[in-house]
Formats: C-alpha cells, structure tokens, sequence
C-alpha cells in the first residue's frame, strides 16, 4: 500500500474512532471520554524521535488537532453546548461526573477554538473562550479559558489581552494565582513569545529572588518546546543569559535552569550546537556556584 493511501486510511480510523467517542451516549464516564480525545502531548511525541525536532512537532500536531476539529466541528460544537447547558445551574462540585464533565468540556473547548485561520473564525473561536473564561465557576475553567486566549492572535488579540488583564485583576496579589498568569504566557503558542516572556522579567510582580516565580516563567518557557527551540538560538541566549544573574542568587534554581540546555545531543545539529554553546559559556563564568558548575560539566561530557 502506498504511503498517501495508508496515510488517509489512518485519517479516516482517527476521525471515526473521535466521532464515536463524541456520539457516545451510553458511557458516563466523562474522564475517560476527555482522555481518549486528547492528543499524545509535544513532549510524549519528542520522545518516540531519534532526532527532536520540535518545531516540526508542533506544526504536525496542530494540522492532525485543526483536521479533527474542522471534520468534527458539528458534533465538538454540540456537546461543548451539551456540556455547558447541563452544568449552567449546578453547584460547584467536586465528584467524579462533575469534574469529568469538565474536563471533556475544556478538551473540546480546545479543539474548536484551534479553528482560527480566517478573522472570522479569529473572532468566533475568541467569543467562544471569553465566554468560557467568564462563565467559569473554579480555577479549573478559568485556566482552561484563560489558555486558550492566550494563544489568540490576529482578531482575538483584544480578548486576549483583556482576559490576561482581568484575571491579573482578580488575583489581587495572590502569589499562588499571579504564578499562574505568568506561566500561561510562557506557554502561549504565539510567534513572539519569547519577547513577551522577556518583558514579563520586567514586571513589577517578578523577581529572581523568588524561586516560585522564577519557575513559572523561566522554566514554564523553556517547557514551550518550539519557541524555546527556535533554530536562531535566541530561547537559548535568553536562558544562558539569565541562568548567570541566578547563579549569584540562587544556586539550586540556576542549576535546574540550566538542566534545559544539557539534553543538547538530542536535537538536530544546528540546535545541539547553540545548546552547547550557551553550556560552554556558564561552565567558564566566574565566579561559578558547584551546583551550577556540576550541571554544566556534566551536560558537556
């Protein structure tokens, strides 16, 4: 069999195997159904690669998630609406059912909302997590609204940015929550990521002092494989460049920062190169803490 005919023959068992599992009516289990909905993440996909690639990656996990949610939008749109209609004047609670319905609701949440290649569908799948994120009776929802804009381009910028900017609002100096806000722009999927994760360093709410804050920024960037792995190297100068002002505050948070780079043999020649690079020129700062020395050293070998 040629490879186009298996490739299609795959599609087609791929879509039918998500439409049942839409369509199915008897099983209770929402947990379940949410988890046989959900892709195999970037990060499980790198490793079944010999050689990472993870912007190639990304681009072939997004086509397969767009592919599904156009040819399912129907039936995803109609249980999303199922969904929200049965949990519209229930309590908040905590068992089972409820918290699988939720869960199912947030992955298909994702799935129509990654339709957004033209304005229009820019500005559907933007009304579509607003109302999400504003509806949401936990944290819960709230994050799974609050991920979906943050990855919003183009005609979903302003909700975006208006829904960033209200929960910064409502966190009100909560440390637990604002390291939440920070994280979810760190992971955003929006080609200038890095440079918006590098004006958040500014903020007046972040510190390296803080090994908290610095994890919900720092390390939740280095955790968005594509941007962070950009063939320029830029993610890499970035973290290189900051792992030194950590290493004077903080040994331990700059050796687990550096732990992003030592995985370097794993990638593609250009990137293992720049990796390295950036691992050659923290094992040689001075002064230099052992935890970060032993990290680097070690990443070198």
């Amino acid at each position: 069999m040629k490879d186009g005919a298996s490739s299609e023959q795959t599609r087609a068992f791929v879509i039918e195997a998500f439409r049942r599992t839409l369509m199915d009516k008897e099983s209770t289990d929402y947990s379940i159904r949410a988890y046989a909905l959900t892709l195999p993440g970037e990060s499980t996909l790198a490793e079944q690669q010999d050689v990472v690639d993870p912007v190639a990656i990304r681009k072939a996990r997004g086509t397969v998630k767009k592919d599904i949610a156009r040819t399912l939008q129907t039936e995803l749109k109609s249980m999303y609406d199922e969904l929200t209609e049965s949990m519209k004047d229930e309590e908040f609670k905590v068992d089972a059912t409820s918290v699988g319905k939720r869960r199912l609701r947030n992955v298909l949440l994702e799935y129509l909302c990654s339709i957004k290649e033209t304005p229009e569908e820019q500005k559907s799948a933007a009304a579509l997590a607003t109302a999400h994120f504003e509806a949401a009776s936990g944290m819960t929802d709230k994050m799974a609204g609050l991920q979906t804009l943050s990855s919003m381009d183009g005609e979903g910028a302003s909700a975006r940015d208006a829904a960033l900017e209200k929960f910064y609002e409502d966190a009100n100096g909560d440390a637990l929550v604002l390291n939440k806000w920070f994280s979810v722009q760190a992971l955003a999927d929006l080609p200038d990521v890095l440079d918006r994760v590098k004006a958040l360093t500014k903020h007046p709410d972040f510190t390296l002092t803080n090994p908290n804050r610095c994890r919900s920024l720092i390390s939740a960037f280095t955790m968005n494989s594509a941007p962070f792995n950009d063939e320029s190297g830029a993610g890499y100068e970035f973290l290189g460049a900051l792992t030194v002002d950590l290493d004077k505050l903080n040994p331990q948070i700059s050796s687990r920062t550096a732990g992003s780079l030592i995985q370097w043999k794993r990638y593609d020649e250009k990137r293992g190169a720049l990796m390295k690079a950036e691992l050659e020129k923290l094992v040689s700062i001075t002064p230099i803490s052992d935890d970060l020395f032993e990290v680097v050293s070690r990443g070198l070998k």
